[in-house]
């Protein structure tokens, strides 16, 4: 007898937990592999009808082809991928799954949870838009399913640059995390069994040891995030002020040219401390691109940390419910799989921390080597200074010279926060135990071996 139907208002009244999670495998060309009890039951489709299908078995119509063209094309590219789905029951009801996707030896592993992120709201909107605009390019200008989808995923992509998001790929890998973190202490708290023993408890023992390690890792990226941001915002502000200051230098030389022929010696001091100005501005123009650069690095690990952690709660959720007498012992031959996936994500996460790592302090030097170059710009204006007052041409330059005091204290003033935010940036290296995590992973995989 097949599982009761879910729809979307039984979701939405609980009757699908935030605790609870889909997983399934499939080969390289969708065709499902295996699935969980949690998969047949909101699907209406019993585990016998799944294995064998296709997964767009609970593909629904309302879905736009786009949204799977964008699935596709990085899975194709051999890397994972998460993203907001609405699937079908096999009564014609329907449910949305947040879905994380990975490509895993000859096939994909992907496990799914309900959505309930602040961009879910955004990503159904942006959904029903790109779903018109592929009925209206089939129904008016005769376009054939995939060239619809096509027309749809550039209009996903589209919608998303209008909400403020650079790509695809920049709105995919804030939403995994946003998902996840919601959840994450629920899932712990479900899937904890303490009267557990044998293997199953083994498997639990490994899975908390692996979150603990995990969740400290996001916790610290999180606040690194914050201090990320902050630092931005300052650096962005001292360079807006490091420009208006170079412009103004460039005017204090234009009018020390002027007065050339009774003070040659201020026009070559003006060229001379031009030169450090100009440097600073270069330097924090590099700041600038080096932190866009180290953002992309952190979204893209916090994602990897985030679906490394996701597989860990689906192990634990397995062993749970072999645990709860909810799937037989046999359900456990999916960990092995989820700890496979989650070593390749380890693999990747470690090359990135030390990307990472080496980000900060290449940052924190192009902030010192910026404070130097302001430092010495204000040594050669302390001298240009006193050459203006020993030739008696202030009047020549006055307006030039208060235009770059007011310019030099602001700059120095924001200099001075941004020196301090990237002592702290610097001290903000991320540990990363990559040997510690994988041993965690064999002893799990080791236990169900032994078993």
């Amino acid at each position: 007898m097949s599982a009761p139907t879910l729809t979307e208002s039984d979701i939405r009244s609980g009757v699908l937990g935030l605790q609870e999670l889909f997983f399934s495998t499939t080969d390289r060309r969708g065709v499902i592999r295996q699935g969980n009890s949690v998969f047949a039951r909101v699907s209406g489709y019993s585990l016998e009808e799944l294995v064998g299908a296709p997964h767009n078995i609970v593909r629904h119509p309302d879905m736009p082809g786009g949204a799977f063209r964008l699935i596709w094309d990085r899975l194709q590219a051999g890397r994972a991928v998460g993203a907001y789905v609405r699937n079908q029951t096999k009564t014609g009801g329907s449910y949305w799954v947040y879905a994380t996707i990975s490509p895993l030896h000859d096939g994909y592993i992907s496990v799914r949870m309900v959505p309930d992120g602040p961009m879910f709201a955004l990503a159904k909107q942006i959904y029903a838009q790109a779903v018109e605009v592929e009925r209206e390019a089939m129904r008016t200008h005769g376009a054939g399913r995939r060239e619809a989808a096509l027309v749809g995923m550039r209009t996903i992509e589209t919608l998303l640059q209008q909400h403020g998001f650079g790509s695809y790929d920049e709105f995919m890998l804030d939403t995994l995390p946003a998902e996840l973190s919601s959840k994450s202490h629920l899932l712990s708290l479900a899937h904890a069994r303490p009267g557990a023993h044998g293997p199953v408890a083994e498997v639990l023992e490994g899975s908390r040891a692996l979150d603990r390690l995990l969740g400290d890792l996001i916790g610290r990226l999180a606040q690194y995030q914050n201090l990320s941001e902050e630092f931005a915002r300052t650096s962005a502000h001292a360079l807006e002020i490091a420009h208006r200051l170079d412009r103004s230098v460039q005017d204090a030389q234009h009018a020390s040219d002027v007065v050339a022929d009774s003070a040659p010696v201020l026009a070559n001091v003006a060229r001379v401390m031009a030169l450090p100005m100009h440097d600073a501005v270069n330097a924090l123009e590099r700041l600038q691109a080096s932190l866009g650069r180290l953002r992309s690095d952190v979204a893209e690990l916090r994602f990897k940390i985030s679906l490394a952690g996701l597989y860990n709660h689906m192990a634990a959720a397995f062993a749970a419910e072999v645990v709860d007498g909810a799937a037989p012992a046999d359900a456990l031959s999916a960990v092995p799989l989820l700890c496979d996936a989650s070593r390749t994500g380890v693999l990747e996460m470690s090359a990135q921390v030390q990307q990472v790592n080496d980000a900060l302090h290449d940052i924190a030097a192009l902030v010192r080597e910026a404070a130097g170059l302001l430092g010495d710009f204000r040594r050669f204006l302390g001298q240009w200074r006193i050459l203006v007052m020993r030739h008696r041409v202030g009047e020549a330059v006055r307006d030039k010279l208060q235009r770059i005091d007011a310019e030099i204290a602001a700059s120095w003033e924001w200099m001075q926060t941004l020196n301090s935010l990237g002592q702290e940036y610097e001290s903000a290296v991320v540990p990363f135990d990559a040997e510690l995590l994988q041993g965690h992973l064999a002893r799990i995989q080791a236990t169900l071996v032994a078993a």
